[in-house]
């Protein structure tokens, strides 16, 4: 029997407000497995990862979205965050007076119940 897979999109259709961005995307991501999103400018990648996190400015019109098996529209936020799932910024902001060290521990310490701060 083959494992669950990390990430299964099953005809997936999104939008942001009227435009729909995305049409009939399909992919699956099985653990341990590395993909890459590439493309041209507007073609989807930012919409899929604001869909995948859920962000509110975006919205899934068709298909399916399931995270380590559950449906990932009956999941919160941060019940995604909890689960795993995070965006990266390419260039992050600076965010005046947190140092990134201590960040870091605190979430590390949120996301394992144990505390790393200092």
């Amino acid at each position: 029997m083959s494992a669950t897979p990390l990430l299964e999109i099953d005809g997936l259709y999104a939008a942001a407000g009227d435009v729909e961005i995305i049409k009939n995307l399909n992919l699956t991501i099985n653990p341990g497995e590395v993909h890459a999103l590439m493309g041209p400018n507007g073609s989807g990648k930012s919409t899929l990862a604001n869909i995948l996190l859920g962000h509110p400015a975006y919205t899934v019109t068709a298909g399916t979205i399931r995270y380590k098996g559950e449906d990932l529209a009956e999941m919160t936020p941060d019940k995604r965050a909890q689960g795993g799932m995070f965006l990266g910024f390419q260039y992050p902001e600076e965010i005046p007076g947190v140092n990134l060290v201590n960040f870091l521990r605190t979430a590390l310490s949120n996301r394992t119940g144990t505390d790393y701060t200092v």
